[in-house]
């Protein structure tokens, strides 16, 4: 009885040290696993930091993949929220300058600075972006602004419509008004705007006649001067031959 009860105690006592090694086996080897995977992501982190940013992780326990990305995000967290910060601070100072740019190219600048923050996780409402466009409108769209303010039913898009309308509507009406105070500018001067510039057709029409250039008149040409040379001693040569005829006739006629 005794034997079986203190053999069965043994069995129990071998099956519960059993059962102790195997957990503390299968314990052991998760640790394993982990520490492998621990220095896997360590070796990676580090292989992908550029030589200037290893100074930032120098002094990190090696294999220790936690310690080195709490640096990181420690590190550039705050350098993307000062960005963050840059940015809305663009957007909210932004203004149209009527002077320097087109409506589009103004536009190009607005929407670029909304993509830019969406990207780093701060969406900008339609309502938001609608009152920093029309903040960002000048002093002359006043009577533009108060409108689309009051009409809150129309989207961003719209909104840039009806902008882009009355940018091309101002554009016209300016450049008219630019050709007005030029004419009467031309007219106080005594020049009639309409009447073909004269001087400007004659520096036109300028033109060699004896070789064609635009850069001379015939009277410089170069051309001109040789040919006059040449047509010179060709006279001269013609005048000797004539003498010379007109000696042998006087000789012939004394002869005779």
């Amino acid at each position: 009885m005794d034997d079986s009860g203190g053999s069965g105690g043994g069995s129990c006592r071998e099956d519960g040290v059993s059962v102790s090694g195997s957990s503390s086996t299968t314990g052991m080897k998760k640790h394993v696993l982990l520490k492998q995977k621990c220095e896997k992501a360590y070796s990676m982190l580090l292989n992908l930091l550029e030589d200037q940013l290893i100074d930032l992780v120098v002094n990190v326990e090696p294999g220790d993949a936690h310690r080195v990305w709490k640096i990181l995000l420690d590190t550039f967290e705050v350098k993307s929220t000062a960005s963050l910060c840059h940015r809305l601070d663009l957007l909210m100072s932004i203004r149209f300058d009527l002077e320097k740019e087109t409506f589009d190219v103004f536009k190009g600048r607005f929407t670029k600075l909304i993509l830019e923050l969406k990207e780093r996780g701060e969406v900008i409402s339609p309502a938001i972006q609608r009152y920093v466009l029309l903040r960002a409108m000048p002093t002359r769209y006043e009577s533009l602004v108060q409108s689309l303010k009051i009409n809150d039913t129309l989207t961003i898009e719209e909104v840039y419509t009806h902008i882009k309308d009355y940018w091309e509507a101002d554009a016209r009406r300016r450049r008219a008004s630019s050709k007005k105070e030029d004419r009467e500018s031309s007219e106080y001067a005594g020049v009639d705007p309409d009447r073909p510039n004269l001087s400007v057709f004659r520096e036109k029409a300028k033109k060699c006649y004896e070789c064609g250039s635009r850069k001379h008149l015939i009277r410089d040409c170069p051309d001109r001067e040789s040919s006059s040379s040449e047509s010179d001693s060709d006279r001269n040569s013609d005048e000797k031959d004539r003498k010379k005829k007109s000696k042998k006739t006087d000789k012939r006629i004394t002869l005779g």
